[in-house]
């Protein structure tokens, strides 16, 4: 809908087919609806909006475009007044709008999360990869804390029969 065809413009017809209904069966006229509804609006304008209560489904009014475009009420109008009328199903889409809107916005942090949480997934491989690392270095370096002596020992029985073997001429 637009600034010319909304709600408020296609119900102020609507109640005001179903005030002229009580006192007079005719037909509305577009310069009428212009002269008591809409004196700010061309005569072309207002037939915009005949126009679309022609093309509107169901049928709320009986529409004539040919000619000198008029309408008049029919049995759905009154019913569809007291409902909410074309108001009712502008806000309606309105929210419709509004939920897709938000939807859409909704959509658009579920990736920007989906994202952080896989460059933070990357992060954590990254740390896991280092900690593996240092723990294998740890081990290494534990290890050889812990047999410090036994190397020492092998070390120094490797030197002590070195010195044997040279004392006795076996070796050069």
């Amino acid at each position: 809908m637009n600034e010319i065809i909304n709600g408020k413009n296609l119900d102020s017809i609507l109640e005001y087919c179903l005030e002229i209904y009580k006192t007079d069966n005719g037909y509305i006229f577009s310069h009428d609806l212009k002269s008591k509804l809409f004196p700010d609006l061309t005569l072309d304008e207002v037939e915009l909006l005949y126009e679309y209560l022609n093309d509107f489904r169901p049928k709320v009014l009986d529409v004539e475009i040919e000619g000198n475009p008029c309408l008049v009420k029919n049995g759905i109008t009154e019913r569809f007044f007291k409902n909410g009328g074309f108001t009712k199903i502008e806000s309606e889409l309105n929210s419709e709008s509004d939920l897709s809107k938000t939807k859409e916005n909704l959509d658009l942090e579920i990736k920007h999360l989906q994202k952080d949480k896989f460059v933070y997934e990357q992060k954590i491989r990254v740390q896991n990869d280092r900690i593996r690392n240092l723990t294998e270095d740890l081990k290494f370096i534990s290890l050889i804390q812990k047999y410090w002596w036994f190397i020492g020992a092998c070390i120094g029985l490797g030197w002590l029969l070195g010195e044997i073997l040279g004392k006795i001429g076996l070796t050069s």
